[in-house]
């Protein structure tokens, strides 16, 4: 390959002018930043621009990083330090051809560098540099989280003294254990960053294992060495407020952490288990403040049944399925498709999740005599017009629900059933009266949520014939033949063919054919049979239909939904 200085090349494919190129060397010299790093910051042109320029001069291959899927071998042909520093990624390997991408093809030492360490010929191959280090991120984990994390291993390894046994707030916070305090500070940085619901800190028998939980599902991160878990559980414990010499009895607290321009709450559960305490930390997704009920999952006709019951002045709007099912973000989701100043909207939970404007939250607390029912019913003298209930676990709680629906409030709360038609059953399992059910139920909505096909990797699909029949789709009145579709794995989903979440919905409106059945004392199973008959979409169907357009996968359904539940 013909060697070029980036800048000529650039000028060469009429991508900058010469003076454009003079502006920003002068800036790089001022700076000590690489040259297409400030072209990009002087909006001279995009990281993407200079890559497809480089490759139509120098004839090298573009490659696009969210649709390369890397191994685990590719990725151990070359050093780490190298891989970062260089800003580049092996992507493919074929014989003793080893394909990198990098962000700088013209950097002729480093090709050398790669082929002395890899014994390997290097086909080098171009990508925009934002890729790259996404790509990096990704398979290699955020720079800082793998620093620390090197620190701490280096410090295990050289016998630096640890705390050992139990560590007091005072000898943490006097000697300053910086490098297990940037090590969790960093953690929880890159789970933000990736989106991440939940970081699951894991004792074991010789080290501490680390968890994310990204769209529902769990993976490793990565293993720290068992003579670093005290410092760093620690550590969570004396961020979240906790009492540290306490190992012997579960634990909950709060973290607000600042996250440069951002504030970002942590929820922490502590828990003593065989090898130590394992602590998980819930990221609360603030986002959640600004969903609507479309971005929930609703569409079309039950999207408009929806806001119709939310709209109503008064009885009881119920949001079912198990824990995890979104069912809080779908009630706040509620909330800001009714919130004005012309009407007072105050909510019971344990814990207050998401902090609203303009609403009244508290934060119930059993410990103290702060239960749901003495909250509920002092915010029965508060003046409301809208009361959400974080969850009804109990007859008096249900009890109360039902006499604000009866006296002109609107209530929205939670129940766990596995569908609609399930609520009735529930309530009257909590003592509640079927002639009360039946006059102040508005609607039950069962939820599931499942993983969105990642958008950049979508491809049609053909499950396998057993998936299809565990479908059950002539039983739920399909017919027709369906496309559907599935990710393929991609970078920007790391390979797992999804990217985020969104939900399915099964919505029972009350007609006067359903409250005649209630208050007959009809089975569950009679319910839903007439309920289906007079419209209502079980949850299998509502997601087959949201599979065959693409959203989520055939796989994913039988994930979440069960047979019953057609």
């Amino acid at each position: 390959m013909i060697r070029k200085r980036l800048g000529d090349a650039l000028i060469d494919s009429g991508l900058i002018s010469k003076e454009q190129l003079g502006q920003a060397l002068s800036k790089q010299k001022e700076l000590g930043k690489r040259l297409g790093k400030v072209l990009t910051e002087l909006k001279f042109c995009t990281d993407e621009q200079i890559a497809q320029a480089l490759a139509g001069q120098l004839g090298i291959p573009f490659i696009q990083m969210d649709e390369a899927v890397i191994s685990p071998e590719l990725l151990k042909l070359i050093p780490e330090t190298i891989v970062r520093s260089h800003t580049l990624m092996p992507v493919a390997k074929k014989g003793r051809n080893l394909t990198v991408a990098m962000a700088d093809p013209l950097d002729a030492f480093i090709v050398d560098e790669i082929r002395y360490q890899t014994n390997l010929e290097v086909e080098e191959a171009i990508a925009p540099e934002s890729h790259i280090v996404s790509a990096i991120r990704k398979y290699y984990g955020a720079e800082d989280v793998s620093s620390a994390l090197k620190t701490i291993r280096k410090e295990s390894e050289s016998g630096a003294p640890k705390a050992q046994g139990e560590v007091s707030a005072f000898d943490l916070m006097a000697t300053d254990e910086a490098a297990v305090v940037n090590f969790v500070s960093q953690l929880i940085r890159q789970a933000i960053s990736e989106k991440a619901s939940d970081i699951h800190l894991e004792p074991e028998e010789d080290h501490l294992r680390v968890r994310f939980r990204v769209d529902g599902v769990l993976a490793e991160l990565l293993k720290v060495p068992k003579a670093n878990q005290s410092e760093i559980t620690s550590r969570v414990k004396i961020m979240a407020e906790m009492d540290i010499s306490e190992k012997r009895l579960p634990q909950d607290g709060r973290i607000r952490a600042k996250l440069t321009d951002k504030n970002v709450d942590l929820r922490v559960s502590c828990m003593p288990v065989v090898w130590g305490e394992k602590i998980v930390i819930r990221v609360l997704d603030k986002s959640a403040l600004n969903l609507t009920l479309r971005d929930v999952g609703f569409e079309n006709e039950m999207l408009q049944k929806f806001e119709n019951a939310v709209k109503q002045p008064n009885g009881i709007l119920l949001l079912n399925g198990p824990t995890g099912s979104g069912k809080t973000s779908t009630l706040y989701a509620a909330i800001n498709f009714i919130i004005s100043p012309k009407i007072n909207i105050s909510t019971a939970e344990d814990p207050v999740e998401m902090q609203v404007k303009g609403i009244n939250q508290v934060q119930v607390k059993s410990d103290i005599g702060l239960t749901f029912e003495r909250t509920l019913r002092a915010l029965m003298r508060q003046d409301p017009n809208v009361i959400m209930v974080g969850e009804i676990r109990d007859h008096e709680t249900a009890q109360i629900a039902t006499e604000a629906a009866m006296t002109g409030h609107l209530v929205l709360s939670t129940l766990h059933t596995n569908d609609a038609p399930s609520t009735i059953g529930r309530l009257i399992d909590l003592q509640v009266e079927p002639y009360l059910i039946a006059s102040t139920l508005l609607a039950a909505v069962a939820q599931r949520l499942v993983r969105r096909i990642c958008p950049k990797c979508k491809q049609s699909d053909v499950p396998p014939p057993e998936d299809l029949a565990d479908l059950q789709m002539a039983q739920l009145g399909i017919t027709e033949k369906l496309e559907f579709f599935r990710g393929k794995g991609c970078n920007s989903c790391g390979s797992s063919g999804y990217r985020g979440r969104t939900a399915i919905h099964e919505m029972m409106t009350l007609d006067d054919a359903i409250r005649r059945m209630i208050t007959g004392k009809a089975t569950s199973s009679e319910i839903r049979k007439a309920a289906i008959e007079h419209g209502m979409v079980p949850l299998r169907k509502c997601g087959i239909y949201k599979a065959h357009h693409g959203i989520t996968t055939v796989q994913e359904l039988l994930r979440v939904t069960k047979s019953e539940e057609i």
